[in-house]
């Protein structure tokens, strides 16, 4: 992850937004031995969505089942549902 100062930030703000989009994660900017990200927003409401989506109990069970079930052609494919 690319590190900056605060100062440095402060100093060039532009060009670590610009820098924020291709990084993906992140530019940390360092301050008294803490640090802070900056991100897009973009990739901020991925996160998010993703940490909302974790909270849901059995998510990732039913996805299995879901892709095991696609696997072996026990699920209806959208035709097959829509017509």
């Amino acid at each position: 992850m690319y590190q900056v100062t605060v100062d440095y930030a402060k100093a060039n703000l532009d060009e670590l937004c610009d820098r924020a989009g291709q990084e993906q994660e992140g530019i940390a900017i360092v301050r008294e031995n803490r640090s802070f990200i900056l991100i897009t927003q973009e990739e901020w409401e991925s996160l998010t969505e993703t940490a909302e989506l974790m909270q849901v109990p059995n998510l990732l069970k039913q996805v299995a089942s879901s892709r095991q079930e696609y696997q072996t052609g026990k699920a209806l494919n959208m035709e097959q549902v829509f017509g």
